[in-house]
């Protein structure tokens, strides 16, 4: 192997890029030098050809020497932790450490520094750098802290993150049921051509009455309904801001908030507008925008007009100063009708000046936040119904508000994706930028912490799309397919860390998609640092004596027949030719229901034996239906079917079992 080469895998290797993967067929992928020498700019490294390589190991080896303590530190609580300190081999002294808490206090406490022999170092002009440690203090509250180090020619600080051992796992570790059911194909009457959070409570509140726990839905997060279009759950505008085109706009729900306008609501041009949306068999994401908008705006200019109405609407802002931002970010996108990126160069920066947008879209998109987040927080806190399983996608959108305004947390050149595997044999593009390793790390992972705390705000139980990425992630350059893409991990151990201070904060349980290419040291992981796993029926059965059945679940999962992106159940037993399909989808349920998972969760559709699919992985377009096929019961028929009705009890009574 040429030096340059072998330099270069070295250079990978260091930053946490994995040169090869292999296929599921076992056929190996070796990255194209090109190739890594775009990840490792895109990571910070200084290079431009592979053959800059040994010159770019020998600077990236020597910056780790100089930098003191690493940007970020993880830790777990009520136990002792060391974190290693890089210095001069001849430094002694007193080494002053100082932790300014989150709550405002701080600790601090003195070590000595004392030079001697050591196994690990490195010359740097001259003089012998080492590596020693700081022990930090078992008694640390939980929390995101600032450790500061300093003495004789010592001055260094670090992120400093300490958390429970293991995510918060609900009252008496779950063993418990649910639904899924995505709220746009729920139907019932006064909706305005969608399913709304109105039938996310209702759902809710039905299986709750029968002793649920959960109901799972696809992520609740705003898209693009307009110019630019993409109405992909998983491609959403901000994974920090919920999607308008969900609140609950019939009268009976608006008086609920006590906000003035709801005679608004009354006009009978929405409900007939409404009712003709609603008979279409697929949404119309486009033309049901425009109508809820038309909504909020009439509701927007009563809000403003009332002095307390709009006051309290204010006074809800000041408490989330980014939810302003983001109404302001919207509404700029209106009022030039392009994505940011063809924006002009201040508003493109992070620049927004109130001429920039028509006040009256920041009103409405600010409304629009109030609404949904106020219609979440009810179901959460309902009595007698059941918690939400909220969606966590593993991207979003790069035209849109997340990475517009925390670029520096983005890999923004680059795409995730997954090599090729079973299920897609030439690969996958999620075309989402990925999260930057690196940078993340410098700024104490905010944006990470915002997003995971968003959605816990509102959830009992919270879904890592793709927890894989919380190790690693397949990166597809610029330009490239899915083939020419390479593993780059991340620091597992402190995105863990926050995961699990946040699960505790908001009493949330947490469960990882763990589906797909799974590394062996993924869900060892998991399950040590308390986040369930999945297991999906459809992948995990077999013929024995002529019969369909499945393998047991792991302890410790999420346990159900299927999921948003297989076949319904009714599908899959059409495609694998199993005879009654009606009367093995509840034998497997109610296995499914008796056995080891924590949670199971009833596709709502298989219990009528739903043939379509809500979304076919790698088809697009508007003449693929992806994720907008709607329910062929309302809500009123769904509670009165014995069938559903029978489920519930079933499941119900298995897990008692």
């Amino acid at each position: 192997m040429a030096d340059w080469l072998a330099a270069l895998h070295a250079l990978a290797d260091r930053v946490g890029i994995e040169v090869r993967y292999w296929e599921v067929d076992g056929t190996e992928h070796l990255a194209p030098p090109e190739v890594l020498v775009v990840i490792l700019a895109a990571l910070g490294v200084e290079i431009d050809r592979p053959e800059d390589a040994p010159a770019a190991l020998e600077r990236l080896v020597l910056a780790g020497w100089r930098r003191v303590l690493e940007p970020c530190v993880a830790i777990r609580s009520g136990s002792p932790a060391t974190t290693p300190l890089r210095l001069p081999e001849a430094a002694d002294g007193r080494l002053e450490i100082n932790i300014a808490l989150e709550s405002g206090g701080e600790m601090r406490f003195e070590q000595e520094m004392r030079a001697g022999s050591v196994e690990h170092g490195a010359d740097i002009d001259g003089t012998l750098f080492v590596e020693r440690r700081i022990a930090l203090p078992g008694d640390l509250p939980v929390g995101y802290h600032q450790l500061r180090a300093s003495g004789r020619g010592v001055s260094a600080a670090a992120h400093l993150l300490v958390a429970p051992d293991r995510a918060y796992r609900g009252p008496g570790e779950l063993r418990t049921w649910g639904v899924f059911a995505p709220v746009y194909a729920l139907r019932s009457a006064g909706q305005l051509g969608i399913g709304d959070l109105g039938d996310l409570a209702a759902l809710c509140r039905l299986v709750g009455a029968q002793g649920g726990s959960l109901v799972g839905t696809l992520p609740l997060l705003a898209c693009f309904y307009g110019e630019p279009f993409s109405p992909s759950p998983y491609s959403p505008v901000s994974r920090l801001n919920w999607n308008e085109i969900l609140a609950d706009l019939r009268p009976e729900a608006w008086a609920t908030l006590g906000l003035p306008g709801g005679e608004q609501l009354a006009d009978p041009t929405f409900a007939q507008a409404g009712e003709l949306l609603a008979s279409d068999p697929l949404v119309d994401y486009r033309r049901v925008g425009l109508l809820k908008r038309a909504a909020l705006d009439r509701l927007t200019g009563e809000v403003w007009a009332d002095a307390a109405a709009r006051a309290r609407l204010e006074e809800w802002a000041d408490g989330r100063p980014g939810v302003e931002d983001y109404a302001r970010f919207r509404a700029v996108t209106e009022t030039l009708g392009r994505p940011w990126g063809l924006w002009p160069e201040a508003q493109r920066d992070g620049k927004i000046a109130e001429g920039d947008y028509a006040e009256e879209a920041r009103r409405a998109h600010l409304l629009g936040q109030f609404v949904v987040n106020a219609q979440l927080a009810d179901i959460k806190s309902g009595r007698d119904s059941a918690g939400l399983y909220l969606d966590l996608p593993v991207g979003v959108d790069g035209r849109g508000y997340d990475l517009w305004r925390e670029r520096a947390s983005f890999a923004a050149e680059m795409s995730v994706g997954a090599p090729p595997d079973l299920l897609a044999r030439s690969g996958q593009n999620w075309a989402v930028p990925p999260l930057h390793p690196v940078r993340q790390r410098e700024n104490g992972y905010r944006y990470f912490i915002d997003c995971i705390r968003t959605h816990m705000e509102h959830a009992a139980m919270m879904r890592i799309d793709h927890v894989m990425g919380l190790h690693r992630l397949f990166w597809i350059p610029p330009g490239g397919g899915a083939p020419d893409g390479v593993y780059v991990h991340y620091p597992a151990e402190e995105l863990y860390a926050v995961v699990s201070i946040e699960s505790h904060r908001q009493r949330c349980a947490v469960a990882g998609e763990d589906l797909g290419t799974v590394p062996d040291y993924v869900r060892p992981m998991m399950a040590e640092r308390g986040l369930h796993g999945l297991f999906v029926g459809e992948f995990e059965w077999g013929w024995q004596s002529g019969r369909a059945a499945l393998r047991q679940p792991r302890p410790g999962t999420v346990a159900s027949l299927d999921t948003h992106d297989t076949p319904t159940f009714a599908g899959f037993a059409e495609r694998e030719g199993i005879p009654g399909a009606e009367a093995v989808m509840w034998r497997w349920s109610e296995e499914l229901a008796a056995g080891p998972a924590d949670v199971f969760l009833a596709t709502l559709e298989d219990i009528w034996l739903e043939l379509e699919p809500q979304n076919v992985p790698g088809t697009f377009g508007d003449e693929a239906a992806n994720w907008r096929r709607r329910m062929q019961f309302d809500m009123s028929e769904i509670a009165a079917d014995p069938r559903v009705q029978a489920m519930f009890a079933t499941v119900a009574a298995a897990r008692r079992r």
